[in-house]
């Protein structure tokens, strides 16, 4: 299969990265090969330089699709769009009680080291399989994923930046204020600390 040839942001695990020519294959039936336009950069980016292994930096992306695997028929060459490290297998114990965001199988969050739905295949360093961040590795001009970790931007006013931390400081803001405090309407709250995440934590209590 063809790869393409481009650069990574790679962690050696222990606290060092550098820039390095990785290839990545060409997608196969469902799959998906984009071309990051813009990534965030979260503070478990800067943990995970010692997470004691290497592999591809970066879980927060936005780009274009460069090609599709032909099975995938609701998204097309040129659409723009967001990636996102948390999809659900759909039937393990935790996505059937709704919790997807804890899915068992594919989750990165869940304890087990897994490579979930964006699998190790497909990406090399010196001719040899590398992990990715959170199964993503946005710090790279190309990622290949499945499908089901691509979402279609349709808006023409979201600009890529602001796309590329959707995945995780804006959902993560979001849900705490949503799912983890249960903050109800026209109450008060007190945010600790204005970052990607607390900004985004302002954001979701005041609507």
């Amino acid at each position: 299969m063809k790869k393409i040839k481009c650069k990574g942001a790679i962690t050696d695990g222990n606290g060092n990265f550098s820039i390095e020519e990785i290839e990545v294959e060409e997608p196969s039936y469902d799959e998906i090969l984009v071309k990051i336009k813009a990534a965030g950069i979260c503070h478990t980016d800067y943990d995970s330089l010692n997470w004691g292994k290497q592999m591809i930096l970066g879980h927060e992306g936005a780009g274009v699709i460069e090609k599709t695997g032909r099975h995938v028929k609701d998204l097309a060459e040129g659409d723009s769009v967001i990636l996102n490290w948390a999809v659900p297998c759909g039937h393990c114990f935790q996505c059937k009680k709704g919790n997807q965001n804890i899915c068992e199988n594919n989750s990165p969050v869940t304890g087990r080291d897994n490579r979930g739905h964006a699998h190790y295949r497909g990406t090399t360093f010196h001719e040899k399989n590398i992990d990715r961040s959170f199964n993503l590795g946005t710090l790279s001009e190309y990622v290949l994923v499945k499908k089901a970790a691509v979402v279609k931007n349709n808006s023409d006013k979201l600009s890529f930046p602001a796309a590329s931390i959707i995945g995780c400081g804006v959902m993560t803001g979001y849900g705490s204020v949503v799912h983890a405090a249960k903050v109800k309407r026209n109450s008060n709250v007190v945010v600790i600390g204005a970052g990607g995440v607390g900004l985004n934590v302002i954001q979701a209590a005041r609507n």
